[in-house]
């Protein structure tokens, strides 16, 4: 069974043969899973170096599919993308470059160790690292965050890591 007509209606052509049989898209996308994301970024429209943002599906990027939700959007000029929460048009985070991406992964490591390794609840994690860096734990997401930013939840993460996870 293939889309709906009525939820291909407002997908570019183009993007059509990638929309999969149950019809979800960032034009059509899940309200349940739009629900489920408590505090959403609004969409990018203008990438700061002035052009439009657009939407991109990961068979047109990258010539695969990297996740359950191939949805993401694109600044075509300067390849600052940023995914969407799975199911919906909601962003990640904002808009990041090669060089923001690579430092934002590099310095969520040290931190996803706290939690999954069991020093600290993800939870507990979050509210630490928030309260380091000022900000309310609702705007602690590494896809927030600046390279600056990134730096410094690192660098919190490593010494709690050595001070044996209770900082």
């Amino acid at each position: 069974m293939s889309a709906q007509p009525h939820q291909l209606a407002d997908v570019p052509e183009a993007f059509r043969p990638f929309v999969p049989d149950h019809g979800k898209s960032p034009w059509h996308p899940s309200v349940k899973a739009t629900k489920r994301v408590l505090n959403p970024l609004p969409a990018p429209t203008v990438h700061e170096c002035g052009t439009p943002v657009e939407i991109a599906h990961h068979q047109q990027v990258y010539g695969r599919d990297y996740s359950e939700w191939p949805w993401m959007y694109r600044c075509a000029a300067c390849d600052a993308s940023v995914g969407m929460h799975p199911f919906t048009n909601i962003p990640l985070g904002t808009l990041a470059d090669k060089a923001l991406r690579d430092i934002r992964k590099a310095c969520k490591q040290p931190f996803q160790v706290l939690w999954e390794h069991g020093r600290m609840t993800r939870t507990e994690a979050y509210a630490g690292l928030a309260a380091h860096l000022g900000i309310e734990v609702e705007a602690c997401h590494f896809g927030w965050f600046d390279a600056a930013t990134c730096i410094r939840a690192r660098d919190w993460a490593v010494a709690t890591l050595r001070n044996g996870g209770t900082r």
